[in-house]
Formats: C-alpha cells, structure tokens, sequence
C-alpha cells in the first residue's frame, strides 16, 4: 500500500537542513533577493484521537540556525501541526491548511487533488517517481518516491511545488519556487531577476532521522 512512506510513530523525527532565497525590493543586493539557512526538526510528538475518533500525529517543530545551538521551539501555545494516516490516503495539517499529501494504495502517475480538504482551490499531485532509490546529501534510500505538487510557470512568474520521500522516514527533500515578477513578461515564466515578491528557491534537504 505504501504506508511506510508516511512514519506514524510516536518519537519518530527528522532534521531538515533549510535553504531559501526570497524577493525583498527594499535588499541591497543585487538582484534583490534575500537568503536564509538554518535547520528544522519535526518530531512526532504523540498519538491522540481527533473529533472523529481518528489515531492523530501531534507534529512538534524546532528550529537552529546551527547544529552548535540549542533547538528552539517554533511554535507558540498551543500551535502544532498534525498528520493522519488512513487507509486510503496520508494527510497533514499544517497552520490552518490539511493537505492530501499521499494518496493509497500507489501507482506511478496517479493524479489527485492534494488541496481538496482545504480552500486553496485544486492543485493535482502526480506521482512522477516510485519504488526508487536515491541519495540525498550523501544518504542512500532504497525506496523513494516523488510527487510533484504544482508545476506552473506562466507570464507573470513561476510556481513549482515538488515532495520526496522515503520508507521509512518520511519526506526527505522539499522544493518550492512561488515568485511573482514585477510586470507581465511576454515569456513564461519572465526572467527570474525581475521578481519582487516570493520565493525564488526554498529546500528542505534531509539529514538525517530516528524514532
């Protein structure tokens, strides 16, 4: 079915090394654009049961801008995230917005709406890759698979969404790419250079995991 792509055990983490480069017309640089690097770790706090009686991940997310300091909590209160595995698909809540993450059981280029129990209209995730092994940041996956979330380069910018993960772990590398250019190009999408809000490139690359 696929369910080991999608962790759901209570003291299961990952570190995520985090990468981004966002528009900022008011930065110095040239382009305009600013950079951050730091790292995250999700852990799978605990297991309760939501309102419909469903085995529910309470998601707990840090953060360092370094491996030589402490871990912060990013979260204030009450604020986690949450994820459900079911039998016919996986799903997260993250903020205020559930997402189909995967759907079960798997086949290669499988489409479906990964915002349909949200209202962020529909995007139709693929599988574009399955049962692969791959290396990221010099760790090797025996199974690993792919689902590309929005692919959508057009006159006024470009967005591109696209998800790995790996038996086992869970997801292991992130990219978005969701910038807007500053006046309708007539090339799609318009030259990077020329965006002033977004996000040029953000990532989450693995580093490592454990339960």
């Amino acid at each position: 079915m696929g369910y080991d792509y999608f962790p759901n055990n209570a003291g299961h983490y990952v570190i995520y090394q985090c990468d981004s480069i966002v528009a900022n017309p008011l930065s110095s640089h040239i382009p305009p654009f600013d950079t951050f690097r730091y790292q995250i770790k999700e852990v799978i706090d605990s297991i309760f049961l939501n309102d419909a009686g469903q085995p529910t991940q309470r998601i707990v997310r840090y953060k360092r801008t370094n491996d030589s300091i402490p871990w912060t909590n990013i979260f204030i209160g009450e604020k986690v995230w949450s994820g459900n595995l079911v039998s016919n698909m996986a799903q997260r809540q993250e903020d205020n917005y559930r997402y189909v993450k995967l759907v079960f059981p798997m086949s290669l280029n499988e489409t479906w709406n990964g915002n349909e129990m949200n209202t962020l209209g529909t995007w139709n995730y693929k599988y574009t890759t399955l049962n692969t092994p791959a290396t990221i940041n010099r760790t090797m996956f025996d199974s690993t698979l792919t689902v590309l979330q929005l692919n959508n380069p057009n006159l006024y910018g470009n967005q591109f969404y696209e998800e790995q993960y790996a038996t086992g772990v869970g997801l292991i590398y992130k990219e978005v790419i969701d910038w807007t250019a500053s006046s309708l190009s007539f090339t799609a999408p318009p030259n990077v250079d020329s965006a002033t809000s977004g996000t040029i490139l953000y990532t989450e690359t693995y580093l490592s995991s454990g339960n």
